[in-house]
């Protein structure tokens, strides 16, 4: 399975995930893996992101420079990566109930191992920032960047009403 099928199979698990996540109320769960753009450095590509999402997934749409945002990146481990799975993939009261134990672990596995086919050799970097006044983004959200060389994706995991 070549790398492009990889990341499109991670997308329909999280899509999946998301959906099932989602409470009954009003509250939508997003999962994504996104690519992010091109740029010098990861930084930046997360800025240019962060600047595409003012100017056309919020309302009112605006343009806000990415050091409004006060994007910070830290190096990440595996188990930080396997907690936010753990903690979002079974975030809604309805997934609450699924076994504890080994199904919880395979599912959050298989998720990862698909990960690691698509995304072998990459770098990770747990995302923190600070929404500028007035801006509305998610009600909480994770999220994890990977990196290698030129090419960077961002896994992100949010709640919304």
């Amino acid at each position: 399975m070549n790398d492009a099928l990889n990341i499109d199979h991670c997308r329909g698990f999280l899509d999946a995930l998301a959906r099932l996540n989602s409470e009954a109320s009003d509250l939508c769960a997003s999962y994504e893996l996104q690519r992010l753009p091109d740029a010098p450095d990861l930084a930046t590509a997360l800025g240019l992101r962060i600047e595409d999402f003012a100017l056309h997934a919020s309302a009112p749409a605006r343009a806000l420079p990415a050091p409004l945002w006060q994007i910070t990146v830290a190096p990440c481990g595996r188990a930080q990566l396997e907690q936010a799975c753990q903690r979002w993939f079974f975030s809604s009261e309805h997934m609450q109930a699924a076994p504890p134990e080994r199904f919880r672990a395979c599912l959050v596995n298989a998720f990862l191992e698909a990960l690691d086919m698509s995304l072998a050799g990459f770098t990770m970097h747990a995302v923190t920032m600070t929404l500028p006044p007035g801006v509305w983004y998610a009600i909480h959200w994770d999220e994890i960047a990977f990196e290698s060389g030129n090419e960077r994706y961002l896994l992100h995991f949010s709640h919304s009403d």
